[in-house]
């Protein structure tokens, strides 16, 4: 390999006067004018959005709020941050998320709600769209992301986060319809309601995201839960999240020796 390849980068340029991101001037142009779900999103790819579309993202990320330590993998964050040290926490967290209940179960309903509008436009007729989720359930048996809720009859997070897009005209988004369709027949097939993931992935699309930057904007979206508890959970540092009680422990090996030293033998 070639060590004098210059390895180019489109995110920043630090200067002595100011900094750049993206292109843009932080100090002569972002500062005081930009807020946080801009500058996120232009990490993701988009271009800066406008307040209006920060204010949606801000009721996503309040409706999915589930900071209950007793959940998945909020538990794992406990047990991580109980050694005194929100980072771990938050280390650990990020390693638990990379399955089908994190933000990627949003990456597999951002990718199928994209191949379906490419498919059959943005207004697909019902028995049109009806063909389409038979052939998925019936080609491939894996679970759907971003669809079932478990032991309740809706995701309640669905639900408020409905609530607020009426509230600010933003529920007639082309893949939000579009997953108000899919979640109809799947009830229709196999009673599955779609949940938060589901949800996340069609709103964001909506905002201009693409589907690979969906999940990234969704552990966005969840961190106030995880960092909540990062940093209690440093506070606490319990020593039941730290060690094992003694009567939970069964060893089966050699018995404990001393070393010549202990014994008073050699030095």
């Amino acid at each position: 390999m070639d060590a004098d390849v210059p390895l180019h980068t489109r995110v920043a340029h630090a200067g002595h006067r100011d900094n750049r991101y993206f292109g843009h001037a932080v100090g002569a142009e972002l500062a005081g004018q930009t807020g946080w779900w801009a500058l996120t999103a232009m990490a993701c790819g988009r271009d800066p959005i406008s307040p209006e579309d920060a204010a949606v993202l801000d009721d996503l990320a309040v409706c999915c709020t589930v900071a209950d330590p007793r959940i998945w993998p909020l538990k794992l964050v406990r047990i991580a941050s109980a050694w005194g040290h929100p980072l771990a926490a938050l280390a650990t967290a990020m390693r638990a998320i990379e399955g089908f209940h994190g933000p990627f179960a949003a990456l597999g309903a951002a990718r199928w709600f994209t191949a379906l509008r490419a498919e059959l436009g943005e207004s697909p007729d019902a028995a049109t769209l009806a063909d389409a989720v038979a052939r998925r359930l019936r080609d491939d048996p894996s679970p759907i992301g971003g669809f079932g809720v478990p032991a309740r009859d809706e995701d309640e997070r669905v639900a408020w986060l409905q609530r607020c897009l009426d509230q600010r005209g933003r529920a007639g988004g082309t893949h939000w319809r579009l997953m108000r369709a899919i979640e109809a027949e799947l009830v229709r097939e196999r009673a599955t309601r779609v949940n938060i993931g589901g949800a996340s992935a069609a709103i964001l699309l909506d905002l201009g995201f693409t589907a690979d930057a969906v999940p990234w904007m969704s552990l966005l979206v969840l961190f106030p839960s995880l960092y909540a508890n990062a940093i209690e959970g440093g506070e606490q540092a319990p020593a039941i999240l730290r060690e094992l009680p003694a009567d939970a422990i069964d060893y089966r090996g050699p018995a404990p020796r001393r070393s010549p030293r202990a014994q008073g033998g050699q030095p």
